[in-house]
C-alpha cells in the first residue's frame, strides 16, 4: 500500500507516514475479535468506514481507534492520519499542521503507471511555451498573444507556474529580469511567508512601494518568494551552503552576454557620467560593458578605451564617500531627501550589483547591520550603538545606558520628551530596567526604521542580474568582501599575480622579484596598491579575479608602461637594479600623480 512519510524539522530521526502502513502492527478487525470495540477517541463502536475510517486496532495494547478520529500532536484535534514511522513515537499529524511544524513528507509506497503516459507523444504538450498576456491591463494593440523576442512585447512566463504570462511592457520588466510570479503565485507564497519567518537564514519578506521602471513590475504589491526557498534553507544546514565567493560571483558572470554595450565615461566627473550611462534606456546590464574615456574639454571629441575594472574601482570609491552613506569605517545608509527623490539609492544599489557582475570591486565599507538587513531582513537584525553616527542621538543613548535610577531616567524621558514622542519612542517608565527598551527603540529607530525608504530602494537596485539573491542564499560568503576591504597586498601576492609571457628577460626578472621585496620592506615610496593601480587601474584584486589575467613583459624602453585594458605591465630592461628601481619609482609616482590632478576623483 503507498503511503506518504514526513520529518519533523526539528527532528534528525523522526519521520512520519499514514498509520495504516506504520510500523505499531494495526491490523485489520476479524469478525468475533475486537469488531465491537470502542474506540478510545469518539468512545463509540460503530465501524463505519466511510463515516470514521477504518477500526484499527492494536492486539498487544488491545486499542482499538477509528481511523479519522486520531488526535493531532500540533492542534489537538482528531483525524490525524499521519503518523512517525520511527517505532517509539506515537505522534499523529493533520496534513496542514505538519507543514506549520516542518515535517518533511515523503512518499514511500509503489507509484502505478498511468496508461495514458504510454501513448504516442504522451508528453508532446509539455514542449508547447505559454504566450499570453494575463495582466490586469495589457498595453499591447496587437493583443494579448503577441510575442516578439527581444523587445518590449516579449512574453515572460511566471517562474513559479508557467501558466501565467505578461508582456515586459505591461509589468514594467526589461529583458534581464530574471524574477516575475503571477497574482495567484505571488498570493500563495504571501500566504507562506509566516512560515519562512521561523527559519534561521529566512529571507526578508518586507516588499517595496517603488515601482521602478527597470526591475519591478507593477502587478499588485505582495511578498515574493522564489520557490527555490525550502530547497535553499535545506542546503544551508548542510556543508554545502559554504561556497567559495569567487565561484558565486563567476556563476552570476554568466548572465553578462557577449554582446558589447559602450559606455561613455568623464573621468573628472565619473559619478555623474555613470548615472547618465546606466540611466540610458539603451543600456542592459546583461550586456559585456565597454568603457570609453571623453574629456569634455577636448573640443576634437576624441575617445579613448578605458579600462572595465578601472572605472568600476573609481566608481566604488566615489559611492564610499557619497552622501548617500554615513559612518567613518562601516557605514549605514543615510537619510538624503534629495537623494531619494532622485532615485540614487536605487541607482547606487545597481552599481554595486553591476561592480560584482562585471569583475569589479565589491564595497568593503558596509556596516554588519546593513549587510544583515540586507541578507536576512530588517527584522531579524539588532543594530548596535556604533551604528549612530549622530553625535547628539548617540549621547542620548548614553544618557539612557547609564541611567542608574528611575528618576534619573525620568529626567532623561522629560528633556528630550519632543524628540522621543516624535520618534514614536515615548514610553511610561516603572522601573530602571525600561531604560534597556527605551535605549532599544531608539537605536532600531536611528539605524533601520529612520532609513526604511532608502533600504527599499537600494535594495531594489541590488536585485539587478540576480544580485540580492545570491547574497540571501550565502549570506556568509558575500558578508567579507561587503563588510571588509581586501587584504594587504604582499610581495608574494603580486609575484603570483602577475603570470610571465614567454622570451622575457630572465635577470629583468629577477629585479621585479628584488624591486617588490622592497617595497614591502619600505624601502620606497612607491606602495604595492600603486603597482597594481598603475598596471591595472585597481587598487585590490576584485573578488572573481582579473580578466584577463595579469601579466608581465620585459622590453628595451627606458620606463615601465601600464596597459589598463589589457592588465599588462611592460618592464623595462636595465643593466643594473638600481637603474631599474629608478625608472620603476619615477615612472609609476610621476604617472599617479599626473592622474590625480587631471581627475580630483582618481583613486
Amino acid at each position: 500500500m503507498a503511503c506518504g512519510a514526513a520529518r519533523e524539522g526539528k527532528s534528525d530521526t523522526a519521520s512520519l507516514e499514514l498509520l495504516p502502513s506504520a510500523p505499531c502492527k494495526m491490523n485489520e478487525n476479524k469478525p468475533g475479535g475486537s469488531q465491537n470495540s470502542t474506540c478510545v477517541f469518539c468512545r463509540k463502536n460503530d465501524d463505519c468506514p466511510i463515516k470514521y475510517g477504518e477500526k484499527k486496532t492494536n492486539e498487544k495494547w488491545n486499542l482499538t481507534v477509528h481511523y479519522y478520529c486520531l488526535k493531532c500532536s500540533v492542534c489537538k484535534k482528531t483525524g490525524a492520519s499521519i503518523g512517525c514511522v520511527a517505532p517509539r513515537c506515537k505522534r499523529s499529524y493533520h496534513f496542514p499542521c505538519g507543514l506549520q511544524r516542518e515535517c518533511i513528507f515523503q512518499f514511500t509506497g509503489n507509484f502505478a503507471d498511468a496508461s495514458w503516459e504510454l501513448e504516442e507523444n504522451a508528453y508532446q504538450e509539455l514542449l508547447q511555451h505559454y504566450e499570453h498576456c494575463d495582466v490586469r491591463r495589457c498595453r499591447c494593440k496587437e493583443g494579448r498573444d503577441y510575442n516578439v523576442p527581444d523587445s518590449k512585447w516579449e512574453i515572460k512566463r511566471c517562474q513559479c507556474c508557467g501558466s501565467s504570462g505578461t508582456h515586459l511592457a505591461c509589468s514594467s520588466l526589461q529583458s534581464w529580469e530574471q524574477n516575475w510570479e503571477c497574482l495567484e503565485c505571488r498570493s500563495i507564497l504571501y500566504s507562506a511567508g509566516e512560515f519562512q519567518k521561523a527559519k534561521k537564514h529566512a529571507l526578508p519578506n518586507t516588499n517595496v512601494g517603488i515601482n521602478d521602471c527597470l526591475l519591478e513590475e507593477s502587478s499588485p504589491k505582495l511578498s515574493r518568494q522564489s520557490p527555490g526557498d525550502q530547497r535553499k534553507d535545506l542546503l544551508r544546514q548542510g556543508s554545502k551552503f559554504r561556497r567559495d565567493i569567487s565561484t558565486l560571483i563567476i556563476e552570476l558572470g554568466f548572465q553578462v552576454k557577449k554582446k558589447p554595450k559602450k559606455v561613455f565615461i568623464n573621468k573628472a566627473n565619473i559619478w555623474n557620467s555613470a548615472l547618465d550611462g546606466f540611466r540610458n534606456q539603451n543600456f542592459n546590464p546583461s550586456y559585456t560593458i565597454e568603457i570609453v574615456y571623453v574629456n569634455e574639454n577636448d573640443h576634437f571629441g576624441r575617445e579613448q578605451p578605458g579600462s572595465k575594472q578601472e572605472f568600476l574601482s573609481l566608481l566604488m570609491q566615489q559611492l564610499e564617500n557619497s552622501p548617500l552613506f554615513e559612518g567613518s569605517l562601516s557605514k549605514n545608509l543615510s537619510l538624503n531627501s534629495q537623494a531619494l527623490k532622485e532615485n540614487l539609492y536605487y541607482e547606487a544599489g545597481k552599481m554595486v550589483a553591476i561592480s560584482l557582475v562585471h569583475g569589479g570591486p565589491s564595497p568593503g565599507f558596509f556596516s554588519q547591520t546593513l549587510f544583515n538587513c540586507l541578507a536576512y531582513g530588517p527584522e531579524n537584525t539588532q543594530p548596535i550603538l556604533d551604528d549612530v553616527s549622530d553625535f547628539d542621538v548617540a549621547q542620548i543613548m548614553i544618557r539612557v545606558n547609564t541611567a542608574a535610577t528611575v528618576a534619573d531616567l525620568n529626567s532623561i524621558v522629560n528633556d528630550y520628551y519632543k524628540y522621543l514622542e516624535l520618534i514614536g519612542c515615548l514610553r511610561l517608565i516603572t522601573s530602571i530596567s525600561d531604560k534597556y527598551m527605551l535605549a532599544k527603540d531608539i537605536l532600531v529607530y536611528h539605524v533601520i526604521k529612520r532609513v526604511q525608504a532608502p533600504f527599499e530602494s537600494f535594495k531594489q537596485g541590488l536585485k539587478t542580474l540576480g544580485v540580492l539573491e545570491k547574497i540571501q542564499t550565502y549570506p556568509e560568503a558575500f558578508f567579507h568582501i561587503f563588510c571588509h576591504k581586501p587584504e594587504n597586498l604582499s610581495a608574494k601576492i603580486l609575484s603570483d599575480l602577475f603570470t610571465v609571457r614567454t622570451l622575457s628577460d630572465v635577470q629583468t626578472l629577477g629585479f621585479w622579484n628584488s624591486y617588490l621585496q622592497a617595497l614591502e620592506d619600505g624601502k620606497s615610496t612607491v606602495t604595492m596598491e600603486d603597482i597594481l593601480i598603475f598596471a591595472t587601474g585597481c587598487k585590490s584584486i576584485p573578488p572573481a579575479g582579473f580578466k584577463p589575467t595579469p601579466s608581465i613583459e620585459c622590453l628595451h624602453m627606458d620606463f615601465p608602461v601600464g596597459n589598463k585594458c589589457n592588465n599588462c605591465l611592460a618592464l623595462p630592461i636595465t643593466s643594473t637594479y638600481k637603474e631599474f628601481q629608478e625608472s620603476m619609482d619615477i615612472a609609476i609616482k610621476n604617472t599617479l600623480r599626473l592622474e590625480k590632478e587631471e581627475n580630483p576623483h582618481f583613486i
